[in-house]
């Protein structure tokens, strides 16, 4: 005798396939991003902590007569194996020195939208399948200059330095979905779409809004 159960699909997600760092021009008919940059070098990016709390009040011998939540806010950090032109002017606000060998602290962060792509594999009842997770930040800023270490762990010298980047993401009205304003939203492609994803990225970089196609069956281009 056993068990016979139909479990859910299977899911693992790795790696760091892309980061895009863009800005929202929200000024046409629709919300788009625009000058859009390849970021080189990220490490991984940490927990992604929700912020805001749900408060409960009691009232009349009810325990919760009434409640509230705070607007969402996710903090959190992103590192990187070099702070390259899109780090450091755009995330950092950096400015380039006199001579253009250097970059020069302003502390002005600024907001951007921000997507990375994880690789993807999906275990099925007929197999496996493989594809990619697209997570997207609509607002994410950096909340102070980037931290830096390294590690000396043999003879042979120092690991590589590692910048550290703490950032918090929120809601913005140009990135709606459902009638939210969500911190971040995480799109799956599998199999044929995960092709034509690649397709669509490799022929010009871009970011996924909540009405962005993805083909679902091959195109032939």
């Amino acid at each position: 005798m056993a068990l016979n159960l139909n479990y859910g699909d299977r899911k693992i997600f790795w790696g760091n396939e892309g980061l895009l760092v863009a800005k929202i021009d929200a000024t046409g008919a629709k919300p788009i991003a625009k000058n859009i940059k390849l970021v080189t070098g990220l490490v991984s990016v940490g927990e992604m902590e929700d912020q805001a709390e749900t408060s409960n009040f009691a009232a009349d011998d009810i325990g919760n007569h009434g409640s509230k939540k705070g607007s969402t806010l996710l903090q959190g950090e992103m590192v990187f194996m070099q702070t390259d032109e899109a780090v450091a002017e755009m995330l950092l606000g950096h400015v380039k020195s006199e001579n253009g060998l250097g970059y020069v602290q302003t502390g002005n962060y600024s907001d951007f939208i921000i997507q990375y792509v994880n690789k993807a594999r999906k275990k099925t009842a007929t197999g496996v399948i493989d594809g990619y997770k697209i997570n997207v930040y609509p607002s994410l800023k950096a909340t102070a200059e980037a931290g830096y270490e390294s590690e000396t762990d043999s003879s042979d010298g120092v690991d590589p330095i590692q910048y550290t980047v703490a950032v918090e993401a929120s809601g913005t009205a140009s990135y709606r979905s459902q009638g939210k304003t969500p911190a971040s939203i995480a799109y799956e492609v599998w199999g044929d779409q995960a092709i034509e994803f690649e397709k669509m990225m490799n022929a010009q970089l871009f970011v996924m809004f909540p009405d962005t196609v993805i083909p679902e069956k091959a195109t032939g281009k």
